[in-house]
């Protein structure tokens, strides 16, 4: 079934007939099975309201939350009325940038969500003075309680003050008053005039009292939808008795969380899987109506087996959703009908002109919402490098290992640079300088950056920024420490082992060991992007090895190297900075080397340039190589952060 949205612009949440599959894969390359997780749900959250999504493990609340927010596009089929630019939605994890505090968080939520500056301070103390988190406000993300964390996820997302929350799990690890505290502010913030909607397993009966609205699902079907208070008279349909000291949540999990699929299907079937809300009779019309939940004029009896209760049934749903056919534009502009902003259908010229209307109303709000690209950039790129500068003690270890690992190789070929006698010396030289970056600027942000991946995703998702900002501020921020660490490591390494005394000879040696670090640090990031810290952990060694393999391969018969395999050996940026570090060593028309035996075959370096067969490699050719390389595996970065941050 195709998804369809409605044109209507509203603060409801509406949905009918919503299927989401998943496909199971025994194997990876082997076609899985489809398994369908909602079954045609149906159903309306209004605005005012904390609406809770309850139902036992694997009943698909986070699914469907995930397929109304939008968090979730593939798999998903049937019809939601959301206006998803003024909605927001906050994982049940609390991801936040745990080395900044409380109140630089807010000032970046303020810089890349709203356009205007000027009212930045009031609104970031208002809304922490509300969420009780203002004395706070100078404490860092890390050092916050559960409770604090998941106030602060709410704050982040309430400076744009969008009317549509989604929350998943909000009271997941929290104890029970402070999973009360939690509700009684979303609760608050319901009655301010938006629209909360939260998952919950299975709330406490004082929590559960708290919400205006619960909808229940069981294995993919929603099996009630109403008030609370309402969940006793509604099972008595079936004749189901909630026992004398049975909370009501408990009684219709239990229900639910069973084998026996009869129950499900008659409470379903009560509902009409989501299309009808239970009101019973002691809750008047004008209540309804005050709540905005139903109008009289769209009341209508359940066509099941209760239709002498017909009057506890109302519709839930007061869009007419249209399945429109996929044709030309222009065809769809003058021939096909559209819902008009009360939910009725028109068309012809009506059709045209609502659609217009639709479309320029996107377009100004986009345009007053919008924040260019390059404030974006400027915000993140400060915030990236505060965050760097804030984790001492990673860079103090960095920087450690490589002053640490450049004195040791400095002190394992110390003035060994010149001695002719030592050729095999001078190769494991080059190749280990070259494996010591690579290896190093791989493993790092494998094991540091999927953590900052979902980070990323859930800030692109609420539209704090876009992709290509971020991308960009990624690659410039770590490029000055990048430069730092590898120059301090390369500089000991080159003079300890008593290589020329040339500025410039020291400067190239410099440069391939940098753009080695790029490539190698390219290489990582979209490996870390792709990957868990535990894949990712398996996944960096084993791609690097190839690369370490073909960087050794052949150098004691480089001229009998088929040219297929020398094609091949191009593709490692390992080979290609061992052979360029080589050429910067010892070619340019070095001088003699030492020599204290009686002949020495390789005191003269062109011997060993001729013998390595690499006497016509041009430098130039090798820095385009991996410029090429590092363009290549930074495509590949963007790619796999443009797949994780999709839905």
């Amino acid at each position: 079934m195709e998804r369809t949205t409605c044109l209507k612009q509203s603060k409801d949440v509406e949905f009918q007939d919503v299927f989401y599959t998943v496909t199971d894969r025994k194997y990876f390359l082997k076609s899985g099975i489809n398994r369908l997780i909602l079954e045609g749900v149906s159903g309306s959250f209004r605005n005012g309201e904390l609406s809770a999504i309850m139902g036992p493990s694997g009943a698909g609340k986070s699914s469907l939350l995930n397929a109304l927010s939008g968090y979730r596009t593939s798999g998903v089929g049937g019809h939601i009325k959301i206006n998803r630019a003024d909605s927001c939605y906050i994982t049940q994890e609390d991801h936040h940038q745990l080395l900044l505090t409380v109140e630089e968080l807010m000032n970046l939520s303020c810089d890349l969500k709203l356009e205007d500056g000027k009212r930045k301070e009031e609104t970031i103390t208002e809304t922490l003075e509300n969420l009780n988190l203002n004395h706070r406000r100078n404490v860092t993300a890390d050092k916050l309680s559960g409770g604090e964390r998941k106030r602060l996820s709410i704050a982040l997302e309430l400076v744009a003050n969008p009317n549509i929350f989604f929350l998943d799990e909000p009271t997941s690890g929290l104890d029970d008053v402070t999973a009360a505290q939690c509700i009684r502010l979303l609760s608050k913030m319901a009655k301010q005039g938006r629209t909360i909607v939260c998952t919950i397993h299975q709330p406490s009966a004082t929590i559960f009292n708290y919400f205006d609205k619960i909808f229940v699902l069981a294995k993919g079907q929603c099996v009630y939808q109403g008030r609370p208070d309402a969940v006793i008279p509604f099972l008595r349909h079936i004749d189901l008795e909630c026992p004398k000291y049975y909370s009501p949540s408990d009684y219709i999990i239990e229900l639910c969380d069973t084998e026996d699929t009869k129950v499900i299907t008659q409470l379903s079937n009560l509902t009409d899987n989501g299309k009808l809300i239970y009101v019973p009779a002691q809750i008047s019309e004008s209540t309804i109506e005050t709540n905005g939940s139903i109008s009289d004029n769209l009341i209508k009896s359940v066509s099941y087996n209760s239709i002498k209760h017909s009057n506890h049934f109302h519709q839930a749903i007061t869009t007419f959703f249209i399945d429109e056919p996929k044709v030309s534009g222009f065809h769809n502009f003058i021939n096909n009908s559209v819902t008009s902003p009360d939910g009725t259908l028109v068309g012809g010229v009506t059709a045209l002109y609502e659609q217009m209307k639709a479309f320029s109303k996107r377009i100004q709000q986009t345009e007053r919402q919008e924040i260019s690209s390059f404030k974006q950039f400027s915000v993140l790129l400060r915030v990236m490098v505060l965050k760097i500068l804030r984790a001492r003690i990673p860079l103090i270890i960095q920087l450690s290992h490589h002053v640490i690992v450049g004195l040791f190789f400095g002190l394992i070929f110390y003035k060994l640079g010149n001695k002719g006698d030592r050729m095999f010396d001078h190769l494991k030289f080059c190749i280990a300088i070259i494996l010591m970056i690579a290896y190093t600027q791989v493993m790092v942000p494998i094991l540091s950056f999927p953590s900052e991946v979902k980070i990323v995703k859930k800030e692109t998702f609420n539209r704090w920024y876009t992709l290509m900002p971020y991308y960009i501020a990624l690659t410039i921020s770590r490029i000055p420490f990048q430069v730092i660490f590898n120059v301090a490591f390369l500089s000991i390494t080159y003079w300890m082992s008593g290589l020329p005394d040339e500025w410039w000879r020291f400067c190239l040696f410099v440069a391939i060991g940098l753009m080695i670090s790029f490539v190698a640090e390219g290489m990582g990031l979209a490996i870390g992007a792709t990957f868990s810290i535990t894949n990712g952990s398996a996944v960096g060694p084993l791609v690097i090895a190839p690369f370490m393999g073909l960087a050794v391969y052949g150098f004691d018969f480089a001229a009998k190297i088929p040219y297929a395999m020398n094609l091949l050996m191009k593709l490692s940026y390992i080979r290609v900075g061992v052979v360029s570090l080589v050429l910067t060593v010892f070619g340019f028309n070095r001088d003699e080397l030492e020599c204290d035996e009686i002949y020495c075959h390789f005191s003269d370096p062109k011997v060993l340039i001729k013998f390595l067969d690499i006497e016509r490699v041009s430098m130039a050719q090798q820095f385009a190589l991996l410029s090429l390389l590092m363009i290549f595996f930074r495509t590949l970065l963007y790619l796999s952060l443009r797949k994780r941050c999709g839905t």
